[in-house]
């Protein structure tokens, strides 16, 4: 019995993408259910893992980048009869939004912040090895869950600072050097992310599994990565995307699995986690846009429909969007006053200013197609 004055234990529970806590369950209840929600992809390339491993520098990122590209086009899509009513209208606007500007995901996302950090301590492509990028990506994204890019990109900062200056190793994080940090010392050094002691004890633990399970490598497969603690589909997704150019599913984070169920691409009544939201998306989301997704809707996110002070002066789905918030749009006149934001819209007013008239000439029924052609002659 608690007596009066007594401290309530503090118990951590980390759910990853936003999940609700389900108080009544073990973990390894959780882990299970996660790992029978996993589904086989479509039939697709395969890749040759092995092969993989084999490539130098030089080879590898280019090969990655061309089977995830993340260059955003214009050209229009094909409708289908079994798209959303909304999806085409709404996802081709965003599409563009997203090409005028820059987002925390851009540059210290998840997949960046292994090269974008390395810049830091003169690293690049042609000098990082494809098995510490993966290593780093892997990481990277287990620090992720709950917590914002920038604070990630400066965890994952202090790891490569301590690795290099205190252990010298010149590769930085390398699964070498991750052995060699005891767990109190790597919940000091990513103490910026969200429930770090939880994170540094699977991250030791993963070490150990990466080592005695997969060579020291990472998992090429969503069922290995989502074996290791504290990795989920969303992470195991986004994970082989970057890191074996295997797009076998979509990675939905709060950002996408929000914004789907929003614009009711997803119903919201069956969709009760994102990885349930993945599911569902994937039963009609052409497999092509499958990587592009994750990118393009959680970097409109976290700058223009984010989840407290949307930007609806400034999107340009906003006549068609179900949620907007009309008194956002009608004080669009005053849209040139920068508030504080995570990342920088500048680019997209001056262009949303040029090309207000040639959207003021689409009929209110119009196809959105007429105003991706009205925008193709400024388009990069």
């Amino acid at each position: 019995m608690r007596t009066r004055g007594s401290k309530r234990k503090h118990i951590e529970i980390e759910i990853e993408d936003g999940e609700k806590s389900k108080y009544f369950k073990k973990e390894e209840e959780i882990k299970l259910e996660a790992l029978e929600s996993v589904r086989g992809p479509p039939e697709r390339e395969s890749i040759d893992v092995e092969m993989v491993k084999k490539m130098g520098p030089d080879t590898y990122y280019d090969w990655v980048d061309a089977r995830t590209k993340d260059e955003i086009t214009y050209k229009p899509l094909e409708d289908k009869p079994h798209y959303p009513r909304n999806f085409l209208s709404i996802y081709q606007k965003v599409r563009i939004m997203r090409s005028k500007i820059a987002t925390p995901v851009d540059s210290v996302g998840c997949a960046m912040i292994p090269l974008t950090v390395g810049k830091e301590f003169g690293e690049s492509k042609e000098t990082m090895l494809p098995r510490t990028y993966r290593f780093q990506l892997l990481i990277a994204l287990m620090l992720s869950s709950q917590t914002k890019d920038e604070v990630n990109a400066k965890a994952m900062f202090n790891l490569k600072e301590y690795c290099k200056e205190d252990l010298k190793n010149p590769e930085g994080v390398t699964l070498e050097s991750m052995s060699c940090i005891d767990q109190d010392t790597l919940a000091q050094l990513i103490y910026p992310v969200s429930f770090y002691t939880r994170k540094a004890l699977y991250i030791k633990k993963t070490v150990k599994l990466l080592n005695e399970n997969f060579d020291g490598d990472m998992p090429p497969d969503i069922v290995g990565l989502c074996s290791l603690p504290g990795v989920g589909p969303k992470m195991g997704y986004l994970a082989l995307q970057k890191a074996w150019g295997k797009v076998d599913g979509i990675g939905v984070d709060v950002h996408v699995d929000r914004l789907c169920k929003m614009w009711q691409w997803v119903d919201p009544h069956k969709a009760k986690t994102p990885d349930h939201t993945r599911k569902l998306l994937e039963e009609w989301l052409p497999y092509n846009l499958w990587y592009e997704i994750n990118p393009v809707l959680v970097g409109f996110g976290q700058v223009i429909c984010l989840p407290r002070g949307k930007r609806c002066d400034l999107c340009m789905a906003n006549d068609v969007c179900n949620a907007v918030d009309r008194k956002l749009v009608k004080s669009a006149k005053n849209r040139n006053e920068l508030r504080k934001s995570r990342g920088n819209v500048a680019e997209w007013i001056q262009y949303l200013e040029e090309t207000t008239k040639a959207r003021e000439t689409i009929k209110p029924d119009g196809d959105v197609k007429l105003v991706m052609e009205a925008k193709e002659e400024n388009a990069p």
